[in-house]
């Protein structure tokens, strides 16, 4: 009777090796389809995020909620965004104007920033350190009904004060409602980090400003992509490069648009 013969050291040696070549292979590409599975995630809640927008709108006669209280009703803290301890869902009697119309979903938390927030670690907030447990990770456009007229210069201050309805948008396909931000501040575009679910951008960009951590790799997180549904409630990939873009997709009332040397 023959004697089956096995692999030798040699032969399995070679196997492992050729498993660890199409390994590395694989893998860079299975990291850039969760990348892009997340990102496809984030877009389809701003989608959603435009529907509930729109149907408020409809039922207040085209009036924006504004900025500081469309997700909690009491301004209190900077830090709900990541408090889990604050959690609408927990605590239904601190909600803002908009969350009846987004409550029960599941769309509030983009997979993309939960993942680069809680590099941060811990963040104080009002003397307290509390743990980075990212919550809601989209931002209002303040200068719709909210507090950004004090953003600009004085002789656009009195218009902006009374911009409250959706009417008074002179481009909507250009000017956006929700977008995101990074929690860390941006080198040459003094983005100042999420602090609050309020996007608030100036002409001299030494504020908010749109994301990048989208579409880049986790070894060049400044220099990525936000996503961001407009006022017309369309999704699309958007930009806080050149510094100043992000105000300019801010601004609602067309030309001129504030300069950012004042």
């Amino acid at each position: 009777m023959q004697k089956k013969k096995g692999f030798t050291l040699i032969e399995l040696l070679v196997v492992i090796a050729i498993i660890a070549i199409l390994m590395s292979i694989l893998m860079p590409a299975l990291q850039r389809v969760k990348r892009q599975a997340r990102t496809i995630i984030c877009r389809k809640n701003l989608s959603q995020y435009g529907l509930a927008s729109r149907m408020y709108l409809d039922d207040f006669d085209g009036t924006f909620p504004y900025s500081f209280s469309w997700l909690y009703s009491r301004n209190y803290s900077g830090c709900r965004w990541h408090d889990k301890e604050n959690n609408l869902t927990n605590k239904p009697e601190d909600a803002g104007s908009l969350w009846p119309y987004l409550k029960d979903k599941d769309i509030h938390l983009c997979p993309d920033f939960e993942v680069v927030a809680k590099m941060m670690g811990c963040r104080n907030c009002d003397g307290t350190t509390i743990p980075i447990e990212p919550q809601y990770s989209y931002c209002m456009n303040s200068y719709l009904h909210g507090d950004a007229w004090n953003s600009v210069p004085a002789q656009y201050k009195t218009k902006m004060e009374v911009l409250k309805k959706e009417s008074e948008v002179v481009n909507p396909a250009r000017v956006f409602f929700f977008s995101e931000e990074n929690s860390w501040s941006i080198p040459g575009l003094s983005g100042a980090g999420i602090n609050d679910n309020n996007l608030r951008s100036t002409p001299n960009c030494t504020t908010d400003c749109f994301a990048t951590y989208h579409n880049t790799s986790s070894g060049n997180l400044n220099n990525g992509y936000a996503n961001a549904v407009f006022v017309d409630a369309h999704v699309e990939q958007v930009s806080a490069r050149p510094a100043g873009n992000t105000f300019i997709m801010s601004w609602p009332s067309g030309l001129p648009i504030p300069e950012s040397g004042f």
